[in-house]
């Protein structure tokens, strides 16, 4: 079996399109997730999910990885005529009650998109996919583990009878959802504002009507197009104001029918059989098979590779004489003594000072001039982008001992501290996780300083099977949503559409940065913490209690993602009031 590769985008269009349709087979309803996994329920509302083994996968891994159970084996083998072993390409059936509570949200999510977390619980939008109403039993027993809870959930949702119709959203309590849906609760964004869509001479566009308050730069551009960076936010607004008819963006009325070419929507806003917005719901599907399954409550065991960015030469970003590179090493040196008192993780550093870090939450600042990447021998960061370079070779070659020692490389995980410098409008911390489509081709270093590194010899070039891509977007995003509900409840600034994000967009152009982009570590992401083009964001990052407070609730992500209790994380620091 092999992975197939996406087709191109305008491919793409038709074949997902042709892919998503429910085939009917009698009353069975099937969704095509990929060309690895589908959906199917029955007349009973009996929901299966097909898929095929992974690339040298036997049926002992092909079980633990769907139903984290060895003991369904015997069941699935029979539910699939005696199956003795996998066939290389063949689709093997598991039930929902035997599926991983992960697996069990794939299923949910293909059958039902328009199912969605929201602050008090998960919200069901009944689809009668096999011509009737599916019960609400069926629902509670999906969401919960459990269909007698759906008295609980007749009561939350105000449904007088337990007659349900097409098209009624049930609302089950986020304390009944199992969970891999709970946790989607917790991590949920505010729901986006209803679009209409029309079209003129010039094509198709959205409408948006504008609310008191709100302004073109972020309620628009920012929120339905991705753009962040102020050059890209000030001429998309600009030429939406211009198809829209404004003449001045600062005095747009209360209810003003804004116009946004589909061309320029996020595909999470477009219509629901636009070719586009299948195939990021459909990619998002199949990532999210690969979650964290390894459990540690004190972090035994696991590896952090803590990244502060920039440093050297490399200032990064300088905003009212805040200095990107010197902020996010004090927050990696509170993050680095809070592992060291608290968890038996090992934590490597890919950047170290002349100045180390203080043992105690210091008031300090210290100096990021010094900065050089710990490479044998280290490289004092004279040029940027081969201080970037030498950083990902180092987490590769942390990743390829753990491997070589017989560590498991589900106990690594790297984390990258950056601080933003966006469109004023924008503020709060932003989470960036290597989307799967930006991770093509293969990339390495050839020549001076490269080649005297001990890093570089050992590996000189990187490039990932579509099975290492899609597990990096899959895994890193279980580790994003963890950091997002960390930020939540600790009361952090978080951006207000969306903090997590697989690529960054600027001038026209989509990538994943370098340092996720070439980087093996399976869990990787990249923070930044807050926008220095916005005031509110500078003034927290000034305080030592935000930056505490940060690097408290990375580490609570952190032993959260390895399935630690809630007595097994710290304590937040005090309100942002301070003005320390």
């Amino acid at each position: 079996m092999r992975f197939l590769p996406r087709a191109s985008s305008a491919a793409a269009g038709v074949l997902l399109c042709a892919a998503t349709l429910l085939a009917a087979q009698g009353r069975e309803k099937t969704v095509v997730v990929s060309p690895e996994i589908r959906v199917t329920i029955g007349d009973g509302d009996e929901i299966t999910l097909s898929a095929r083994p992974l690339p040298g996968e036997g049926i002992d891994a092909f079980v633990r990885r769907l139903t984290d159970d060895p003991k369904t084996k015997k069941e699935i083998l029979a539910g699939n005529g005696g199956l003795r072993r996998v066939r290389d390409g063949g689709f093997v059936r598991v039930p929902y009650r035997l599926l991983s509570d992960n697996y069990r949200k794939i299923a949910i999510g293909a059958l039902f998109p328009a199912d969605r977390a929201a602050a008090a619980g998960w919200e069901h939008r009944v689809a009668a996919l096999t011509g009737k109403p599916e019960s609400l039993w069926r629902v509670a027993e999906w969401l919960t583990g459990d269909g007698a809870n759906y008295r609980e959930i007749r009561q939350a949702s105000t449904i007088p009878s337990l007659e349900i119709e097409q098209g009624q959203t049930i609302l089950v309590p986020a304390r009944l959802l199992t969970p891999a849906f709970r946790e989607a609760v917790a991590a949920a964004a505010p729901e986006p504002p209803a679009l209409e869509f029309s079209a003129d001479e010039k094509g198709r566009y959205a409408i948006y009507r504008l609310r008191k308050g709100e302004a073109l730069y972020s309620a628009v551009v920012v929120r339905f197009t991705g753009r962040l960076h102020a050059e890209d936010v000030n001429a998309k607004a600009a030429e939406i104001a211009e198809r829209s008819g404004i003449e001045n963006v600062h005095a747009i009325p209360v209810g003003f029918p804004i116009k946004i070419p589909i061309a320029d929507l996020d595909p999470r806003f477009r219509l629901p059989d636009d070719p586009e917005r299948i195939a990021e719901e459909n990619a998002r599907l199949e990532a999210s098979q690969f979650a964290n399954k390894v459990k540690t409550a004190d972090l035994s065991g696991v590896t952090l590779v803590l990244d502060a960015g920039h440093g050297g030469r490399d200032t990064g970003a300088i905003v009212d004489g805040i200095e990107e590179a010197a902020y996010v090493y004090d927050i990696a040196c509170r993050i680095e003594r809070l592992i060291k008192a608290h968890t038996r993780a090992r934590l490597i550093p890919t950047v170290g000072r002349d100045a180390p870090c203080s043992r105690s939450a210091s008031e300090v600042i210290a100096d990021s001039r010094s900065a050089r990447v710990l490479t044998t021998p280290p490289y004092p960061i004279e040029d940027a982008a081969v201080g970037v370079n030498f950083r990902w070779y180092l987490a590769n070659s942390v990743l390829k001992h753990a491997r070589r020692d017989g560590s498991n490389e589900d106990r690594t995980v790297f984390l990258s501290l950056h601080a933003d410098s966006l469109h004023p409008a924008v503020r709060g911390a932003m989470v960036y996780v290597p989307g799967e489509k930006f991770l093509n081709g293969s990339f390495g270093k050839a020549g001076q300083p490269y080649t005297s590194r001990r890093e570089v010899k050992e590996a000189p070039s990187v490039s990932f099977s579509r099975r290492e891509k899609i597990q990096a977007e899959g895994i890193s995003r279980d580790f994003a949503e963890r950091i997002v509900a960390a930020f939540r409840s600790a009361g952090l600034p978080l951006h207000a559409f969306d903090p997590i994000r697989g690529n960054v967009i600027r001038s026209g152009r989509e990538w994943v940065p370098a340092i996720l982009r070439y980087n093996r570590i399976p869990a990787r992401v990249l923070v930044e913490i807050c926008n220095l083009n916005n005031p509110e964001d500078r003034k927290l990052l000034r305080t030592r209690v935000y930056r505490e407070k940060v690097a408290e609730a990375l580490v609570n992500a952190l032993v959260d993602f390895y399935g630690g209790s809630s007595s097994g994380r710290l304590a937040t620091a005090g309100g942002l009031g301070s003005k320390r």
